[in-house]
């Protein structure tokens, strides 16, 4: 009786012992679970796009911050002196093109007045022309003398002179008419660089493009900014990340919108709600390298019985982190709840 009871205890210590292993297994499997995260966040590396001296700095380390907030500011007296350079060569080419129109308006009207002078001497050449070429053949036949004849010949002389004194006043009269296409030219040129000094004055105050928080801020008043050169970091506090490693053989089943469930070590009772952003695509393998002989992949040798699955990166965006416990690198425990 006592070999039947001892059996049947290990019958259903087996029995429960398989029931749990399968249970565990199904929730491994609908519920895969990593403690290979960490917490991340957008950072912006924020740079200067012009260089100069520091003269104000508005922020300390860890500082958090609006977006538009100056964060510092650069001297702004030699972008202000090419401002008011530019401004200065903008409005005397201004005041340059008003006298110089003025001047080829008169300009143009003299040579249009010549262009008419040209024509009325062509006709009195002409009517000059005709009147000789009547009265010579009434010569010698006794109806002229030969002082009107004389005379009509000095009169198309005359008016041969004048169309040409005329055609000269003309074409000197269109050589004196300017164009102000070239200081028009200048004046757009000095628009560019009064627009480009404005905005580097415009960028000696350097603002928070997001509200964040400042970290990395090694630098005092005083240190000459270089432009694109970053001074200092800004985290992006409006969204946050959990970026947990999962094997491959997890990822299958997951996908954009998946729900997941973030712990973090700091706070590993509080769970917070968040859902798969992205699944990473690529990653390189440690025990692999290129083989610079024949260009063929050489991958190190392991025992058969023994595969190590892949990890790859799946990225959780949070849906309501708690700002005073989001630190980027922090350690994150990451559950996907599949079918959620």
């Amino acid at each position: 009786m006592r070999k039947k009871a001892a059996s049947i205890s290990v019958a259903v210590v087996l029995l429960l012992f398989i029931v749990s292993g399968l249970l565990v297994y199904r929730r491994m499997v609908s519920r895969p679970r990593t403690d290979d995260a960490f917490l991340e966040a957008d950072v912006i590396h924020l740079a200067p796009e012009v260089s100069g001296r520091i003269v104000s700095l508005n922020v300390r380390n860890n500082q958090e911050v609006r977006a538009g907030d100056v964060l510092f500011v650069i001297d702004p007296q030699p972008f202000q002196l090419k401002l008011d350079e530019a401004r200065a060569q903008t409005r005397e080419l201004e005041r340059k093109i008003t006298d110089t129109s003025g001047e080829v308006a008169a300009q143009a009207s003299r040579a249009e007045a010549a262009h008419t002078a040209i024509g009325d001497a062509r006709a009195r050449l002409a009517l000059a022309e005709s009147t000789l070429a009547r009265l010579e053949p009434l010569l010698p036949k006794g109806f002229v003398t030969a002082l009107q004849v004389d005379q009509a010949r000095t009169a198309r002389d005359s008016a041969k002179i004048a169309l040409n004194q005329a055609e000269q006043q003309a074409t000197a009269a269109r050589e004196d008419v300017r164009s102000i296409r070239p200081l028009q030219e200048q004046l757009d040129a000095s628009r560019a660089a009064e627009a480009l000094a404005a905005r580097d004055l415009e960028k000696s105050q350097v603002r928070a493009p997001v509200a964040g928080r400042v970290v990395g801020l090694n630098v005092a008043m005083g240190e000459y900014a270089v432009s694109g050169h970053a001074l200092f970091t800004l985290i992006d506090t409006s969204r946050w990340y959990a970026v947990a490693n999962f094997r491959e053989t997890e990822i299958a089943r997951m996908h954009m919108g998946t729900p997941a469930t973030v712990y973090l070590m700091s706070e590993p009772r509080k769970a917070i709600p968040g859902h798969v952003e992205s699944i990473g695509w690529g990653v390189t393998p440690d025990d692999a390298s290129l083989d610079k002989d024949n260009g063929m992949p050489r991958v190190a040798k392991t025992l058969d019985w023994v595969r190590l699955a892949q990890r790859f990166p799946v990225r959780i965006l949070l849906d309501a982190p708690p700002q005073n416990a989001m630190r980027i690198g922090a350690s994150a425990v990451v559950v996907v709840r599949h079918g959620d």
